[in-house]
């Protein structure tokens, strides 16, 4: 019988309780987390051989993704998943879009072989920015620059379905990603873990934390790691520091201090293909998944820098005070190629290309004060949180481009990578600059009410949006535009959402929520500045806990409307108005159950049906799914412990139903990947793992915007590790 350790924090609010932390032997991994101050009979009666270890952990005030109270996510009244480091690492995840790979209702890796930036949609919708510890990593809504935080440097990556603007403002209608950061822990836990693999990667990760005296505890991530891109000639480096320090001032005050720095001196930026050649057969056949539309010349390069402070207070019993500032410091340099119209005429080979560069610098600093307060009344509990948001970003950017004329077009059936002469090359041919200065200011207030069996969710937010950009134009040097804009917004969103627990762990909810996103930009007819999109969702499910917590389940139905989408042509994407409407509606089921002593089964399937609604600039689309999601999406994942020693697993992944684009011409091929992976703990301290994604090295289009930009699915990569744990 396998030896199988399950952790289960029991997080309080006390920032000094001691926490007990059971390990429960012969259990699954967190699906079946049992709380040990509510459960122990339980427990001792369904698993009779567990032995309990305890230790002492001390802990800030917990606030999941969900509500940013402490309701644990099994009991909250909307859709919400979360995956832990554990999970990360046996899928060797290297960034949020691998994260997401078995995400019912997430079409993933939209561009799979682009780490740049994580792009997905979730429910239907496109998400480019996530949130890092529950605050909105900064994006400008224009141009490339766009912070990521490492899978290894979080905890846990939490997903929430559908709007959050109620808690958090600026979000996107089919959800948001929240990464935890990791935290200081008052236990020592050293962990060195070496990785190789395929694709010459190369990675040294550490993480040690630990208690530096009574009341400061310290931790510390890094991680440095080399690879070759997927596209011929592109490489993928970074390095990553991550230092924090969590002081427990008194008894009821705790200061944590977070300092992020991530150096990504190669990433491998966004060069699409044709569909004839990826799609579709060329004279020369089909192009590998290693194919390049670019050049030697092409290079993408970020640097992030990240301090924060954030403070608990526990002013009484009932009275709570969370604060947390962040500031953000980031700068990215491009030169990228993009095929301007597909390939030259009467050929099938020859693609007509256009060359830029980018130099982008960002300044941002946000800060989020929640105040709540407990109190009860007859018959029921009250859980109010006040809350007050600011964010505060200034960005600029400055773009080459050299035209079609300048730039030497490329033989897909012979491709030579080394065309682009960088003295030679004509980037004046146009310039734009911009300077843009955006604030968000966000007031909101939430109620989580418990009457017995039933929890009721209700919030609302105010925010003011003020954004102007000052953008000049010029063609060989010769400034013919000046002009400035700004687009400003004043929204409230609200959600209102109940959850009811039957004492047979079935547990139906049904939500109403509301989502806004500013727009940067005006309509090229009337120059008027855009208004938000804004959104809103309807949700009914049932989750499902088995009394063994063994087995659990959730099904949800959902139908989320967009207003004042932002449309452009086909000759000319900078010709735009804001006349769109997309509406999506589908449903998702996903469950676990630990079949037996030595396997653990995960599976879902989810169903999105999204539609454009209303185009008045192009009525044809009218009726059309839009491109980039997967209408039908199945996942199943299996942990097998075949002795104490040795853990594996193995993952299938499908979809189906992509749109080619928003014209709906085609539809491209279904996928169906298969992932394995194992871990075989040598001695207490050391371990050693491996993992294939994609184990049969299927070359397929992971995605399409339109018939003359698609990017190749991730291709096979394997790797092994070595864990040393002391």
């Amino acid at each position: 019988m396998r030896s199988h350790l399950t952790t289960n924090v029991i997080r309080k609010k006390y920032l000094t309780t001691a926490v007990q932390i059971g390990l429960i032997m012969g259990m699954s991994h967190a699906a079946y987390a049992v709380e040990t101050t509510n459960n122990t009979e339980n427990d001792e009666a369904a698993t009779p051989s567990a032995t309990l270890d305890t230790i002492t952990v001390y802990s800030d005030g917990y606030r999941s993704t969900g509500t940013k109270t402490a309701l644990d996510p099994e009991d909250a009244p909307m859709s919400y998943t979360r995956i832990d480091q554990e999970l990360l690492q046996k899928r060797q995840a290297d960034s949020v879009n691998a994260a997401l790979r078995y995400e019912p209702g997430v079409t993933s890796e939209s561009r799979g072989t682009v780490t740049i930036f994580d792009e997905y949609n979730i429910r239907g919708f496109k998400t480019y920015s996530n949130f890092y510890d529950g605050l909105r990593l900064p994006y400008d809504g224009a141009w490339n620059l766009m912070p990521q935080v490492d899978v290894y440097a979080t905890e846990a990556v939490e997903v929430v379905k559908g709007p959050a603007s109620s808690l958090y403002g600026y979000a996107a209608p089919g959800g948001m990603v929240n990464q935890v950061a990791k935290a200081p822990k008052s236990t020592q836990e050293n962990e060195v873990q070496l990785r190789f693999g395929n694709q010459n990667l190369k990675e040294v990760a550490v993480d040690s934390t630990g208690p530096i005296t009574d009341t400061l505890n310290y931790r510390l991530v890094a991680l440095k790691r080399q690879k070759d891109g997927q596209m011929q000639t592109t490489e993928e480096e970074r390095l990553l520091i991550n230092p924090s320090l969590e002081w427990q001032a008194t008894d009821d005050v705790s200061i944590l201090a977070n300092l992020f720095y991530q150096d990504d001196p190669e990433m491998v930026p966004s060069t699409p293909l044709p569909a004839v050649g990826t799609v579709y057969k060329a004279s020369y056949g089909k192009l590998g998944s290693d194919a390049y539309a670019g050049d030697e010349w092409n290079k993408f390069s970020k640097e992030v820098f990240m301090p924060s402070v954030t403070v608990n207070w526990d002013i009484n019993d009932k009275l709570t005070f969370k604060h947390i500032t962040r500031y953000t410091d980031a700068e990215a340099q491009q030169r990228n190629i993009y095929n301007s119209a597909g390939y030259v005429p009467g050929s099938d080979t020859i693609l007509n290309r256009i060359a830029y560069t980018t130099d982008e610098n960002m300044n941002n600093w946000t800060t989020d004060n929640q105040l709540a307060y407990t109190f009860d009344t007859e018959n029921t509990s009250h859980n109010l949180l006040f809350g007050a948001e600011y964010q505060e970003t200034d960005s600029d950017a400055v773009y080459y481009n050299a035209g079609a004329n300048g730039t030497p077009n490329l033989d897909l059936s012979n491709p030579d990578f080394s065309q682009i002469n960088t003295a030679t090359l004509p980037l004046n041919t146009y310039r734009q600059t911009q300077d843009i200065e955006q604030s968000q200011l966000g007031f909101y207030v939430q109620d989580e009410m418990k009457w017995q069996d039933l929890t009721v969710v209700a919030g609302l937010r105010h925010d003011n949006f003020e954004s102007t950009t000052e953008q000049t134009e010029a063609s060989q040097g010769a400034v013919y535009s000046n002009k400035t804009f700004g687009n400003d917004a004043s929204e409230i969103s609200g959600r209102f959402a109940a959850i009811y627990d039957f004492d047979n762990g079935l547990s139906p909810f049904v939500s109403y929520s509301e989502s806004f996103q500013p727009v940067t930009g005006s309509n090229f007819i009337t120059n008027e500045a855009f208004e938000p999109t804004t959104a809103d969702q309807l949700e009914a499910g049932i989750k499902y806990l088995s009394p063994d917590r063994a087995t659990k389940g959730t099904f949800a139905v959902f139908d989320i409307a967009q207003k004042n989408v932002v449309v452009s042509d086909y000759v000319n994407y900078t010709n735009q108005t804001q006349t769109g409407e997309i509406e999506s509606k589908g449903f998702e089921i996903s469950g676990s159950r630990m079949l037996n002593d030595w396997v653990d089964v995960a599976a879902s399937y989810s169903y999105t049906d999204a539609e454009i609604t209303e185009d008045e600039f192009n009525p044809e689309t009218v009726g059309n799914m839009p491109a980039q999601i997967a209408k039908h999406k199945a996942t199943l994942w299996a942990d097998f412990y075949p002795s104490d020693k040795l853990t594996l697993n193995a993952g299938v992944r499908y979809q189906d139903g992509m749109q080619i684009d928003r014209l709906n011409t085609d539809e491209l091929p279904s996928v169906t990947l298969v992932d394995i992976g194992g871990n075989y703990q040598i001695n207490p301290m050391l371990a050693v793992g491996a993992s294939i994604n994609n184990l049969f090295d299927k070359t397929y289009v992971g995605a399409c915007y339109d018939i003359n930009n698609c990017w190749m699915g991730p291709e096979r990569e394997m790797s092994v590790s070595l864990k040393a744990s002391f």
